[in-house]
């Protein structure tokens, strides 16, 4: 396949995966969330048209003293454009499908509800908001690596701001009121995304778990829960966050993941250092396989695509390969999602093989494919990998 037209990464270079973070090799990104509601409104799911456009042009006023937001009005998005928003992780894929089931349907919607609106930073998309979700005010914010700190500072500038203009419920009993009871209190969860193929692989995956539960917080595969094969690193991305925002203040909660964070980051890297010298050919064995499949794919799925970038990322701190940096590696995680490249596919014009055109499905595959091997040019083998 040919690209005729030149592609613009102008916003993928901007977008906050992008960025270096500290200790991205081992924690891909850190997430903040805070829920708030508004005073004298019920909860979206007790809502009825005018109080949803009451609590919308609310929550659109008080945000006009920020800058850089761009607004959407829900209704107006299209699916292409939903897909989009959930590849940046700001719209969640099983809430929009769930509420597009019971628009169908004409049931009325459970545990997921369409927001009115989307907000979000335009500079680099780390912040968003979804209003009139679950709660009236579901903001979040993004940064790459373990920066818990940061990621507070960037949603509670928000947070403060809003709270000139508007009145959020709250009791002094339960702190913030908001829909679900695990999330009264502070209104906060955090969440960092770990990358941890050598706490697996040496069979400390049990051991890290029960550690992670003792501190009462949770972990949750991102793909494929209960699947064993190791040659596929995308078992090996785990998300741990916070069980409930009711314990404790934003600090100490915050203090909590930055030390568990920090606890994973200092066993993956020793594992990592002892396990790759004491099995070298099946540290090998486990790179190349995926390595192998980057080169000499032509049609490639997002989760093929999640671990040949994952295992990239442990034969590149292993010492396997130079060349490419962990920055680069994570907004492959981003790049290589559908939404994105369905938009390529609208806006640029491809040349695609004939049997390749009859198919969306397989142009995504085709490109996604393309994308990870002109990421992979520069990559050195610093020992016998080809």
């Amino acid at each position: 396949m040919t690209q005729k037209t030149q592609k613009n990464n102008k916003e993928i270079e901007s977008a906050w995966f992008a960025n270096k973070g500290p200790d991205n090799d081992v924690i891909l990104s850190t997430r903040v969330r805070l829920v708030r509601n508004l005073a004298d409104f019920p909860f979206p799911s007790k809502m009825n048209d005018e109080d949803r456009y009451r609590v919308n042009s609310l929550v659109y006023d008080a945000f006009s003293s920020l800058d850089s937001f761009h607004y959407l009005d829900f209704k107006e998005l299209s699916r292409p454009g939903k897909e989009i928003l959930i590849d940046k992780n700001i719209l969640s894929e099983q809430k929009v499908s769930a509420a597009e089931n019971t628009s169908k349907t004409g049931e009325s919607p459970k545990e997921s509800y369409e927001p009115t609106a989307v907000l979000f930073n335009y500079e680099d998309e780390s912040l968003s908001c979804l209003v009139n979700e679950s709660d009236h005010i579901k903001l979040s914010a993004f940064v790459s690596g373990l920066d818990c700190e940061r990621a507070m500072e960037k949603i509670f500038k928000v947070d403060e701001k809003l709270q000139e203009k508007l009145q959020f419920a709250a009791s002094i009993d339960f702190g913030y009121m908001t829909s679900h009871i695990k999330d009264c209190g502070t209104g906060m969860k955090i969440s960092i995304r770990i990358l941890i193929p050598s706490i697996v692989l040496s069979g400390q995956l049990d051991s890290l778990i029960s550690l992670i539960q003792e501190k009462k917080l949770q972990i949750k595969p991102v793909f494929k829960p209960g699947q064993s094969d190791l040659c596929d690193f995308s078992n090996f991305i785990f998300d741990v966050s916070l069980s409930n925002s009711f314990e404790g203040s934003e600090f100490d909660q915050m203090a909590l993941i930055q030390s568990v964070g920090k606890l994973i980051l200092k066993t993956e890297r020793k594992i990592r250092t002892e396990f790759a010298d004491n099995n070298s050919t099946v540290v090998l064995n486990f790179f190349k396989q995926n390595y192998a499949k980057a080169l000499y794919s032509l049609l490639l799925s997002y989760e093929e695509c999640v671990s040949i970038v994952s295992a990239v990322k442990w034969g590149l701190h292993i010492g396997l390969i130079s060349g490419i940096s962990d920055s680069e590696l994570n907004s492959l995680y981003f790049r290589a999602k559908s939404g994105h490249l369905k938009y390529l596919c609208d806006n640029f014009n491809f040349n695609f093989e004939d049997d390749i055109k009859k198919s969306e499905n397989l142009q995504i595959k085709r490109l996604r494919t393309i994308v990870i091997q002109q990421a992979f040019e520069g990559i050195v083998n610093e020992k016998s990998v080809s």
